[in-house]
Parts: C-alpha cells; sequence; structure tokens
C-alpha cells in the first residue's frame, strides 16, 4: 500500500480558500491507491469556520487533530475580534494592543505565528513514523512554519519530503506594505532557503512562487489550484435576477480595494443604468467597508457574512458577474488567488482588477472566461460591465474553453506522478 502523511494547519472544520487545495488533493489521490493520513489542527486559529466542510473529507482518510495553542482568546480580551487574517496592516484607529501584536508578529516572530502549534503536529507525525512506513510526507504553507515540521522529520528520519507552496512565504503580498526589521527579513529568507534545499519535491502554486524561491528546476514543480467538479454537479442555477449582481467571495484587506469598481458602477448609474448591484461575502475590511460606505449614495453595495463553502458555490453560479481583486501590492504578478478556479467552475464572466501583465490576467484571456483591468483604469472597467450588463440582459451565455486544465481531478494526475517516485 502507498501511504502518504499530510501535515496541513486548515482542514475543515476550517472555512475559506486555504483548505480546499489538499481538501482535494487527497480526495482524488485516494482514487490512485493512496492511504492517507492527515494531521492538522484541533480549534486553530482559522479564518472562518465551515463545519459542512466535515461530510467532504473521505472516510478513508484518517485525521489525526491535536492539541493546538491559539491566540484568539487573547485577542478577545483585548476587545479585538479575532486574530488577524491576510493583512498585517494597521491604522490610527486600531487600539495599541493590535498595533504592538502586529508589530511583534513581523519582528520578532520567524516564520509566523501558528509554530505554536508544530511541536504538537511533530509529537504526532513522529509517532506514525514509528508504527507505520510512509512513502512520502507533505508540508503545505500557509502557515509556511508547518514546513519546519517537515524539515525536523526529514533530519531525523529522513523521510521523503514535500514542501508545498500554496502562497509566497517572504514574498507574500501582505509583507509588502509594512515596515519590517531588515534582520528579521534576512532571516525568514535564510529560513525559506533551506526549507527548499533539504525539501525532496517542491511544488508551488503559481509560476512566480517558483521564480521568487531558489530551488533547482529539476526539483520544484508548478500545480496551481483548481476546482472540484463535483462542487457543481447539483447546485441549482435559479432564474435571472431582476437586478445584475457583481459578486466577490472571500477575504478583502486593504490592499484589494474595489473602490474602482464602484466608481464604475455609479458612473453607469448616472446613465440610467441602475439595476447594478455589488455584492461581499466573507471578511471585509473595516477600512475598505468604510471607504464604500462614504462613497455609496444609492445603496448599491451590500456586506454578507462568511458563508459555508457549499453555499458560496451555488452563489457564485448564480451571479450575473464575479469580481477578482489582486491585493495592489509590489511584484504582485504571480498573485494567483484560489477562488479564481471556483469562479472558472461556476462559468460565469470574471471581472479582474490587478496587473494587466499577470499569471491570473493570462487564466482569464486563455479560457475566455473574462479580462483583468488596472486598478484605476475607470473609464475601461465601466464600460466593460456595460457591455456585460448588456449581454446578460440579452440571455447571452459565456464561452468558456480550455477549463480541464484547471479541473483538480486533472491536477491530481500531475501530483500522483510526482509522489510515484518515491515508491
Amino acid at each position: 500500500m502507498k501511504k502518504l502523511l499530510v501535515i496541513a494547519y486548515y482542514w475543515p472544520p476550517c472555512g475559506g480558500v486555504g483548505v480546499q487545495r489538499w481538501l482535494r488533493n487527497t480526495k482524488y489521490l485516494l482514487q490512485y491507491g493512496w492511504e492517507i493520513t492527515v494531521i492538522t489542527t484541533q480549534n486553530g486559529d482559522y479564518p472562518a469556520t465551515d463545519e459542512s466542510l466535515v461530510v467532504n473529507v473521505p472516510k478513508e482518510i484518517k485525521v489525526i487533530q491535536t492539541k493546538t495553542p491559539t491566540f484568539s482568546g487573547l485577542f478577545k480580551k483585548a476587545g479585538e475580534n479575532k486574530v488577524p487574517y491576510g493583512s498585517l496592516e494597521t491604522n490610527s484607529a486600531d487600539s495599541l494592543f493590535k498595533k504592538v501584536s502586529i508589530w511583534i508578529r513581523l519582528n520578532l516572530i520567524i516564520p509566523d505565528a501558528r509554530k505554536i502549534w508544530n511541536r504538537f503536529a511533530y509529537d504526532a507525525a513522529r509517532k506514525e513514523l514509528l508504527t507505520d512506513k510512509y512513502n512520502a510526507v507533505i508540508t503545505t504553507g500557509p502557515p509556511h512554519s508547518s514546513h519546519l515540521i517537515g524539515l525536523k522529520l526529514k533530519k531525523k528520519y529522513n523521510v521523503n519530503w514535500i514542501s508545498d507552496f500554496r502562497d509566497p512565504w517572504t514574498q507574500m503580498g501582505y509583507l509588502k506594505n509594512v515596515k519590517r526589521l531588515k534582520l528579521t527579513s534576512y532571516l525568514d529568507t535564510l529560513l525559506e532557503n533551506k526549507i527548499v534545499k533539504h525539501s525532496n519535491v517542491v511544488i508551488a502554486a503559481s509560476r512566480k512562487i517558483i521564480d521568487d524561491l531558489n530551488c533547482s528546476t529539476d526539483k520544484i514543480h508548478k500545480i496551481t489550484n483548481g476546482f472540484d467538479p463535483d462542487d457543481y454537479r447539483e447546485i441549482k442555477r435559479e432564474k435571472k435576477s431582476d437586478d445584475f449582481n457583481l459578486n466577490y467571495f472571500g477575504t478583502l484587506p486593504p490592499e484589494s480595494n474595489p473602490i474602482i469598481v464602484l466608481k464604475a458602477v455609479l458612473q453607469l448609474h448616472k446613465k440610467g443604468i441602475t439595476g447594478i448591484k455589488m455584492n461581499f461575502w466573507g471578511n471585509v475590511s473595516n477600512k475598505v467597508k468604510e471607504q464604500l460606505v462614504i462613497l455609496d449614495d444609492y445603496e448599491i453595495v451590500k456586506f454578507n457574512k462568511h458563508t459555508s463553502h457549499k453555499e458560496a458555490i451555488e452563489l457564485m453560479a448564480n451571479s450575473s458577474m464575479l469580481l477578482l481583486m489582486i491585493n495592489k501590492v509590489k511584484n504582485n504578478e504571480g498573485i494567483i488567488t484560489a477562488k479564481i478556479f471556483e469562479y472558472l467552475g461556476s462559468e460565469i464572466t470574471i471581472l479582474g482588477v490587478g496587473p494587466i501583465l499577470s499569471e491570473p490576467a493570462i487564466i482569464l484571456q486563455e479560457t475566455s472566461s473574462g479580462k483583468m483591468f488596472h486598478y484605476d483604469d475607470l473609464n475601461a472597467i465601466a464600460d466593460h460591465i456595460e457591455n456585460e450588463y448588456k449581454l446578460w440582459k440579452q440571455g447571452s451565455e459565456l464561452a468558456l474553453k480550455d477549463i480541464d486544465k484547471y479541473n483538480c481531478v486533472n491536477l491530481t494526475k500531475k501530483l500522483d506522478s510526482i509522489l510515484e517516485k518515491f515508491i
């Protein structure tokens, strides 16, 4: 039997996009004869909780949830709603506690605060390796501190170790707009290089991540995120709404402010096109909310709480247009948010705002699923929304092409071919 040990901080009932990559990979690896054990957290510091995802974990997968120290209680005592996620920016309105805690996180903790889980995960992994034979161990980040577990296992037991980079590490977008001690950045880079050096194989979710890592080309592989076709098989497509719903799903930090899109919709509103609504599901930065509300004179914008993954997929599929925001930070051409692939699976046209010469822009173009616009290209964004609004009025359907390469079933074939080397 081929056996695989996966170490993942984010796993159901954790919600959000971070959990989807390995929930899907493990699901389809079972079809290639892999016996899988997942070591994960118990009530960790999650961006959201989604109990509905628990039923998506195949019964054949052995899941070990370990004790997980968190910072959530400390933040609640200090009057904060939750531990910061997706952004480490602060502003003058933030509490002193939040400002100090984020400074400590940025400058005194390498690589991230979730490393306090590592001791418990390592102990669980060690017990598994001593009682059973595994062909390979996979660690997935963020949090990239999880890779330190793999490094320790590699040195102690000489395991076949694969480090998976779902997002950049030292080049992470939210580190671009904050001040950090040069020594901290230097030490963080040294640690990143150490992980890459000692991994047997490195997997990255984008070409930009690969370019940023100091890694030999023969041991690094690109496997993008993808969509699971099973998610869309039984969704209900409702009759066309009276409103043209331009919808966004997921976290929206200050670096991804969609105010330019609202300005475009307001421009159309003045032309008499009044049926366009902007809806947001997920964690939206208070700073972003405030700026949108101030500008919104016609109640165009509506904020909704985080919803389950299943509900989000159905809402996507019943949207008129989907909004994709790429963080406005340095070197962002390689940021590929996981939601772009679920947007593809929903078969709804996508409006992208970000670098026009970028990996997500290429994906939109090659799949004919939408178009990417620069952050300040107001008139072009307005014209595009107006054109899509007219097509929507006519009942035109999106003609997608070449999206099968982003189907999780096909992506897992590539992953299996990599793992087969360790048999």
